[in-house]
C-alpha cells in the first residue's frame, strides 16, 4: 500500500506545475531568430546542421522546430527515420533526396515533403554545397512520448524494416474492427503522400490579405501530413499583409527582399534566412521595406491537427481574428514579377 506524503493537496500542486510550464515558455519564447546567429556544425549524418528553433540547441520550442542543414558536394547522408514529419526547403544548390526507396531530385526553392516514419537520406552531386531549412512537428510527438529516432547507415532501402502497420481489419462490423479498418486506411493514405513540390510547379494567386501566396505543402495539393502546412507569400514593392492573429503559431522563414513584421506593436526586421516566430494569439502584421522589389516568405505552421483540434474543442470561441475591414492593401493594377525572380542558380 502506496502512503501520501505530500501536505499539499492536488490544487496547489497542479497549479503551481501549469503557472512553471507557462512562466518556462515564456521565458525561452522568441519573435526572430538572426541567419548569422545560426551555427553549422558537422554530424555522423556527414551533413552539417544548425539550430534555429530546437531543444537540440538553445532555444527549445513547444510544438514546431527549425534547423538549418547543408550537405557538401560529393557527399551522401546515412540514411534515417522518425515518427514525426518534416518540410525542406531548399535554400541554394542542388541534390537529391531518396524518400522510401524513390529519389526525388530537388534544386533551389523547391519543397520536400517527409512523412512519418519515411526512411530518407539526401545527397549532393553538384559543384557547390547545397543548403535547405526544415521544419517539424518533433516537439510536439516529443510532448506526446512518441517521439523516435533510427538511423541505418548506409543500408540499401530494401533491407530495411517496413514502417510500422495497423494490423489488417478483417470483415468484422464491431468497435474494434472499425478502428483497425480507419487506422490502416490512414496509414495507406499517409504513405501515399505527394513529397516533391517544385517551385516551378507553384500557382500563385492573389489574396485578399494583401500578398501573393502559392502552396508548398498542403492537403489540397496532394499532401497528408502530421499538422504542417507551408505557403510561399510574395509582398508587393512597398506594401503589406493584413493585421490578424490566431491560436496557433506561425513561423516565416525570409526567402528574398527584406521587410518587417510588426508583432503586439514590435518591429522586427528580416532578411532572407532570417526566422520570424508568431506566439500564438499575438497581432502581427508583414510588410516589404523595398519600395522596388517582392520581399518573399516562408510560412509554416501545424494547423491540421493541433490548431483544428483546439479550434474543435474551444468553440465558441474563435481562433482567428482580423480587423471587420481588411487593412490590406488594393492589388489592383499591381505589376508582380516574375515569380522566381531572385532564385539562385542550382
Amino acid at each position: 500500500m502506496t502512503e501520501t506524503r505530500t501536505t499539499t493537496s492536488h490544487y496547489e500542486v497542479q497549479k503551481k506545475r501549469r503557472g512553471d510550464v507557462l512562466d518556462y515558455w515564456k521565458q525561452n519564447q522568441r519573435s526572430i531568430v538572426r541567419a548569422e546567429e545560426v551555427r553549422l556544425e558537422d554530424t555522423p549524418r556527414r551533413m552539417r546542421r544548425g539550430v534555429m528553433v530546437s531543444a537540440d540547441g538553445d532555444r527549445p520550442s513547444l510544438v514546431l522546430d527549425a534547423n538549418v542543414h547543408q550537405i557538401d558536394p560529393g557527399e551522401v547522408s546515412t540514411i534515417h527515420r522518425h515518427s514525426w514529419d518534416a518540410i525542406l526547403f531548399v535554400v541554394d544548390g542542388s541534390g537529391w533526396s531518396e524518400v522510401d526507396g524513390r529519389r526525388h531530385e530537388w534544386r533551389p526553392w523547391d519543397t520536400i515533403y517527409l512523412p512519418g516514419w519515411a526512411w530518407h537520406r539526401h545527397g549532393n552531386e553538384g559543384g557547390k554545397p547545397a543548403k535547405f531549412a526544415s521544419f517539424s512537428v518533433q516537439p510536439m510527438v516529443e510532448l506526446l512520448g512518441l517521439a523516435v529516432v533510427e538511423d541505418g547507415g548506409d543500408t540499401d532501402f530494401d533491407q530495411l524494416p517496413s514502417r510500422p502497420a495497423t494490423t489488417e481489419s478483417g470483415l468484422g462490423a464491431d468497435p474494434y474492427s472499425n478502428r483497425l479498418r480507419r487506422l490502416e486506411q490512414a496509414s495507406k493514405e499517409f504513405a501515399e503522400s505527394r513529397v516533391l513540390t517544385s517551385y516551378d510547379d507553384v500557382i500563385f494567386r492573389v489574396s485578399p490579405r494583401g500578398a501573393r501566396s502559392g502552396f508548398l505543402v498542403d492537403s489540397s495539393i496532394g499532401h497528408r501530413t502530421q499538422g504542417l502546412t507551408a505557403v510561399i507569400h510574395q509582398l508587393a514593392p512597398g506594401l503589406f499583409q493584413s493585421r490578424h492573429r490566431h491560436g496557433g503559431e506561425a513561423w516565416l522563414f525570409g526567402v528574398t527582399g527584406r521587410g518587417y513584421s510588426i508583432i503586439d506593436d514590435v518591429r522586427h526586421d528580416w532578411g532572407p534566412g532570417d526566422l520570424v516566430i508568431v506566439d500564438h494569439w499575438t497581432w502581427h502584421q508583414h510588410f516589404n521595406a523595398s519600395d522596388s522589389d517582392i520581399a518573399s516568405l516562408i510560412r509554416v505552421h501545424n494547423f491540421d491537427t493541433l490548431y483544428m483540434g483546439m479550434s474543435a474543442l474551444l468553440a465558441p470561441m474563435s481562433l482567428f481574428e482580423e480587423p471587420p475591414k481588411l487593412d490590406a492593401p488594393d492589388l489592383t493594377g499591381v505589376e508582380w514579377p516574375d515569380p522566381a525572380a531572385g532564385r539562385p542558380d542550382a
